[in-house]
């Protein structure tokens, strides 16, 4: 029988210093085996003094392994070719194991990594030893705010254009705005009119931070707001570039805002707020960034998470968000940016995840300027409005071939300039022009 080393099997000649650090990475990984008395190319040569070593790899297992792994690992003599060789059946163990003598440390702490180990840095070993206690994470709702004076007015505005009900009696129970000690928590902050979390958005000259150009502040209210806010100014970045040398001329945006909402919205629904650091965007002059904080939600691998398996990180608040309409609980977010963009778009480090989605400005030669954009969408904005006042930003944004947000963005902008007010409710109202 001819032995190939895999990611499940290890070939050793003899026993060496090396043989406790294979025992624990697969104790530490997957199920595996380890020959002793075959050569790294697959050849048996077999073990001298096999009493001997067995009695070594026996001590190895009670006394140079932590904690106590001897239920995981079987070491046995088998006859091979005529020749007496060792195999050694490693079990994946229920904690996290290393070497008694080196301790909780890199040169203590290994994994499997195809067919090799490497050692756990710190961060790793501590996310490991926790994941084995069970310790749970930190919950947004059961961490007290500081603030006592907190309102609700654009939640319960946003809850009550989705036709969610709300009781004054109950709302602080029935949205999980308290923590147990009956006091206001940090969800209730982030969601409230008024509050600490400034969202960023950042614009840099160039394709790294060296020249800083501007930078927008849409937090310090309720993130529900916020968010909104980022989407309509991102989908007014969204440049449009021109191909006037062919018939009918072509048009084609920056990027592809539905990966991009997507994204926004996981940032901000996904991020670990308990650590009080708002999500951000970064624009560059060939791509924008999205950058949450918290990483890959414990318990989860980047293959699933890329799949689209989803596992909120912040339940209670995915609930809001889902009853206003924000999210859907499809998971379709990430292979909307998968789709568009590539795995590659995801760059996950150790406590945030970074998505990077490019520009496109292949085979368009005439940019369409941001100024130019904005006034011609307003001036077509003016002319609807001035033809049918009662005119809803659906059917302002269904005219013009626009996103709802961005027709949101540009009345907002249009209503900041004094040219326009709505008169009325929401339903029934009508719009007039200021001369």
């Amino acid at each position: 029988m001819k032995y190939i080393e895999t990611e499940s099997i290890e070939l050793k000649e003899r026993l060496n210093d090396s043989f406790t650090r294979e025992v624990v990475a697969f104790l530490n990984t997957h199920d595996g085996t380890i020959y002793l008395g075959i050569t790294d190319d697959g050849d048996i040569i077999g073990v001298k003094n096999v009493d001997e070593t067995l009695q070594s790899i026996s001590n190895i297992i009670v006394d140079g392994i932590n904690p106590s792994c001897k239920n995981f690992v079987k070491p046995m003599a088998i006859l091979e070719e005529g020749k007496l060789i060792i195999k050694v059946e490693v079990t994946k163990g229920t904690g996290l194991y290393y070497i008694k003598s080196k301790g909780l440390s890199e040169a203590g702490c290994f994994i499997r990594v195809g067919t090799s180990c490497r050692g756990l840095n710190d961060a790793e070993i501590k996310e490991r030893y926790e994941a084995t206690l069970n310790i749970p994470e930190p919950k947004l709702v059961n961490q007290e705010s500081m603030r006592t004076d907190l309102t609700f007015r654009i939640l319960k505005m946003y809850l009550s254009n989705n036709n969610i009900h709300i009781s004054n009696e109950t709302f602080y129970k029935n949205f999980n705005l308290l923590a147990p000690s009956g006091k206001f928590n940090l969800m209730a902050e982030i969601l409230s009119d008024e509050n600490m979390y400034s969202i960023k958005v950042a614009l840099f000259k160039g394709k790294d931070k060296s020249y800083f150009h501007k930078r927008n502040e849409y937090g310090n209210t309720c993130l529900i707001s916020s968010l909104e806010k980022v989407l309509n100014y991102c989908d007014a970045l969204n440049e449009t570039y021109v191909d006037l040398s062919v018939s009918p001329r072509r048009e084609k945006k920056l990027f592809n805002y539905e990966a991009f909402k997507e994204a926004w919205i996981n940032a901000c629904v996904h991020n670990k707020w308990v650590e009080k650091r708002p999500p951000a965007v970064f624009w560059f002059d060939d791509r924008l960034e999205i950058m949450s904080y918290g990483g890959i939600p414990k318990g989860m691998t980047k293959e699933r998470f890329l799949s689209g398996e989803t596992q909120p990180v912040n339940e209670e608040l995915m609930s809001v968000f889902l009853q206003c309409d924000i999210v859907e609980h499809s998971g379709h977010g990430v292979p909307i940016v998968v789709r568009e963009y590539g795995e590659k778009a995801y760059k996950f480090n150790e406590n945030s995840i970074i998505v990077t989605i490019p520009f496109d400005r292949t085979g368009f030669g005439i940019q369409t300027t941001q100024e130019t954009t904005q006034e011609t969408t307003q001036e077509k904005i003016l002319k609807l409005i001035k033809n049918n006042p009662q005119i809803t930003r659906i059917q302002i944004a269904s005219a013009l071939s626009i996103t709802e947000d961005s027709a949101k963005y540009h009345l907002d902008q249009l209503k900041k300039k004094n040219k326009i007010i709505h008169r009325g409710s929401t339903k029934a109202g009508y719009w007039e022009i200021k001369e």
